[in-house]
C-alpha cells in the first residue's frame, strides 16, 4: 500500500513538472513544435493559381480629368455609363422624341472592338480644341456614309463630371454648289485603292517621330508605295466626329481627319485639300505611341 502511494506521488510531481515547463515555453513563445509560417513561395503552383484574386479594372475618381478620359470608361464600363446618363434620356428622330428611363436603357459600346474613332476639323488651329477642358458640352457624331445621316450624342459637364443627355438622329448636310463633296470623295478614297492613288499629292508630306530622338519630329515626303505601306486603317461604313467646338461647313476647301484610338496610344492624321474642286491629300502624319 505504501509503495502504490509513494508511486501516485511521484506521477502527480512528474505531470506537475511537465505542465510547468509547458506553460513556461508558452510564455516565451518557444514550443517543441511551433507550426511553421505559410510561405507563398513554396506553394506549389496548382495551389497558388487557387488563391489568385481576379480585381476588376478600378474606375479612378480622374475619369473626368479629359473628356477622352471619361469616354473610355463610358463606353467599357456598364455600371459606370448607366452612372453618367442623365434619365429620362430623350431619343430624337427628326420630329419625334422618345424618352427612356433607367430600367429600359441598353448599355452602348458606341465604338467597334478596335476602339478607333476619327475627329475632322476644316481648320489646323482648331486642333488645339481637343487638348483644352471643353466649356460645358461635347457632341459625338457617328456619320453613317450609306445614308447620309447622323447619330450625334450630347454629352454635358455637370459638377466636373460628364453626362449624356440625349441622342439625336438627323440627316447630315451635304455639297450643293457643284464641288466636290468631302464625304462623296472619301468613301472612294477609303474604298479604291486606284482612286486613292490618283487624290494622292506629288509630294505627299509626312511627319513623323524621329527614331533617333522621340522628342522631335522628322518631316519628309512619301511616294506612292511607302503611303501604301504606312496608311492608317480608313473605315468606310460610318466615321465619327467629336465636337470639342469646332466649325465644320461642307463649303470648306480644307479637311484635316484625325484617327485615333481610345486608350492604345495610335494617332494617324490626314490633312486634305480640295484643288480646282476635287479633293487631294496632301499631308500624312504619324505621330502615334
Amino acid at each position: 500500500m505504501k509503495n502504490i502511494l509513494l508511486g501516485y506521488v511521484c506521477l502527480l510531481m512528474i505531470v506537475s513538472c511537465v505542465g510547468q515547463q509547458k506553460k513556461s515555453e508558452i510564455m516565451s513563445g518557444e514550443s517543441e513544435e511551433q507550426v511553421p509560417e505559410a510561405d507563398s513561395l513554396n506553394i506549389p503552383d496548382g495551389d497558388l493559381s487557387d488563391t489568385l484574386i481576379v480585381v476588376d479594372e478600378v474606375i479612378p475618381v480622374t475619369a473626368d480629368a479629359s473628356f477622352i478620359d471619361f469616354l473610355y470608361y463610358f463606353t467599357s464600363d456598364e455600371d459606370f455609363q448607366r452612372s453618367r446618363v442623365l434619365f429620362p434620356v430623350s431619343f430624337y428622330n427628326d420630329t419625334t422624341v422618345e424618352r427612356l428611363n433607367a430600367d429600359e436603357w441598353v448599355f452602348d459600346p458606341m465604338f467597334d472592338s478596335d476602339k478607333i474613332y476619327t475627329v475632322i476639323f476644316d481648320k489646323e488651329d482648331e486642333l488645339e480644341l481637343e487638348n483644352d477642358t471643353p466649356s460645358g458640352s461635347v457632341q459625338i457624331d457617328w456619320i453613317y456614309l450609306s445614308d447620309y445621316h447622323i447619330r450625334r450624342y450630347y454629352f454635358e459637364l455637370k459638377n466636373n463630371q460628364w453626362f449624356l443627355e440625349a441622342v439625336n438622329k438627323e440627316k447630315m448636310s451635304r455639297e450643293s454648289s457643284g464641288a466636290e463633296d468631302f464625304y462623296d470623295f472619301y468613301v472612294r478614297f477609303a474604298s479604291d485603292s486606284v482612286f486613292q492613288a490618283e487624290r494622292l499629292a506629288n509630294p505627299l508630306l509626312f511627319s513623323t517621330v524621329d527614331p533617333e530622338d522621340e522628342f522631335s519630329v522628322l518631316e519628309t515626303t512619301l511616294e506612292e508605295g511607302q503611303w501604301f505601306a504606312f496608311r492608317p486603317p480608313m473605315p468606310v461604313a460610318k466615321i465619327s466626329n467629336i465636337r470639342y467646338g469646332q466649325q465644320e461647313t461642307v463649303k470648306s476647301n480644307t479637311k484635316i481627319v484625325e484617327f485615333k484610338g481610345l486608350g492604345n496610344g495610335f494617332s494617324n492624321t490626314l490633312y486634305f485639300r480640295r484643288i480646282h474642286g476635287k479633293w487631294k491629300l496632301v499631308k500624312f502624319e504619324d505621330l502615334g505611341d
